[in-house]
């Protein structure tokens, strides 16, 4: 059974020209992972310093190869937490109404 992690990705104080042109292939490596459920919710703060990823994966370890996709991975700074739980609303479609 898969684990729940949550990463702190800490983004840099100033966003160079370099960053900047990473952030479209960030974009589309994480809309990659989320339509597989590897990752199950991304989030950016809106000062863009913060962003907290939940990661569904076997180990610590699995989390770091993961991680070590990501375009911007060498201007971060990070941390990896292992969740006790992860609860979120059920995703499905919505209720079908018969006239």
């Amino acid at each position: 059974m898969k684990d729940v992690f949550l990463v702190h990705i800490t983004l840099p104080d100033v966003f160079t020209p370099k960053f900047w042109d990473l952030i479209p292939k960030q974009t589309q490596r994480i809309n990659d992972l989320l339509e597989k459920r590897v990752i199950l919710n991304y989030s950016l703060d809106m000062e863009r310093k913060n962003v907290w990823v939940f990661i569904e994966a076997n180990n610590e370890s699995a989390v770091m190869d993961i991680l070590s996709t990501f375009p911007i991975i060498k201007d971060v700074k990070l941390s990896i937490h292992e969740l006790a739980f992860y609860d979120a609303a059920p995703i499905g479609l919505p209720e079908l109404i018969m006239n």
